[in-house]
């Protein structure tokens, strides 16, 4: 009786147990489904933020890498400039130093014995690119001519009607004064020439007494009055020359500064 109970107690036991675990995985089996759709949830969130934190660190280290470029460019073009400052700075001074240097042998040459280097002589007029000498002494036309080669210098010459105007009204200062100017011939029948040989235009002015007398040979100027004489006459003369090209340049650097 007793062995009977006891076999009848195990084999409710072993049945309980066995109830209680197919219980059991019918529950798990049942929460299987669910847990899988969860756990794929997550990981596609994971994916999609860990992919989006990758393109963010790209772009992010695109646009650094350009912002350090953009630096050394910019860095590279002040350092190319304050080099070329540096360049034009000596560059300057060195020129400043030359035209001290200039400047002073200039201011040299200019004072040199007292006097400063002016265009034409002392007591000369200047007049475009000519000086003019209205001598104070009489002469006869060839001593005239000869005068003015001591000085460098030939008889007045008339080629425009600027020339013609600038030389009338300079004689008018000089009162009545008749001078001698660079236009003669060799007897009547010869032709009027200018003492270096070229011929007279009488587009500039005329000669009064030209044919009236076979002896006046030269011609001279009276104010605007010109006329013909016999070149043995005593009379004032009137010398021309080129401006000294070297002294122009000097006295208008002198006025510059």
């Amino acid at each position: 009786m007793t062995a009977e109970v006891t076999y009848a107690d195990l084999r409710f036991t072993t049945l309980g147990k066995s109830q209680d675990q197919e219980l059991q995985t019918a529950r798990a089996k049942g929460n299987s489904p669910r847990l899988s759709s969860c756990w794929r949830l997550a990981t596609v969130a994971l994916g999609v933020f860990c992919l989006s934190s990758v393109v963010t660190a790209g772009v992010l280290t695109a646009r650094f890498i350009l912002v350090c470029h953009l630096v050394h460019e910019r860095d590279e073009n002040f350092t190319l400039q304050k080099a070329i400052m540096e360049s034009l700075n000596q560059q300057l001074e060195l020129l400043q130093a030359q035209n001290l240097n200039l400047t002073e042998t200039v201011k040299q040459l200019a004072t040199s014995r007292g006097h400063k280097c002016i265009p034409c002589p002392k007591n000369w007029l200047q007049y475009g690119e000519n000086c003019y000498h209205f001598s104070k002494e009489w002469k006869t036309w060839q001593e005239s001519k000869d005068r003015c080669s001591a000085l460098e210098s030939r008889l007045l010459k008339i080629e425009s009607k600027e020339e013609l105007d600038f030389t009338t009204e300079s004689a008018q200062s000089y009162s009545s004064y008749s001078f001698w100017i660079g236009l003669s011939r060799n007897g009547s029948e010869g032709p009027w020439l200018w003492e270096d040989g070229s011929a007279f235009s009488r587009d500039l002015f005329q000669l009064q007494r030209a044919s009236s007398s076979p002896f006046l040979d030269c011609v001279w100027l009276q104010g605007a009055n010109i006329d013909t004489a016999r070149c043995s006459e005593y009379k004032f003369y009137i010398c021309e020359k080129v401006v000294d090209p070297a002294m122009v340049e000097q006295v208008s650097y002198l006025e510059r500064h």
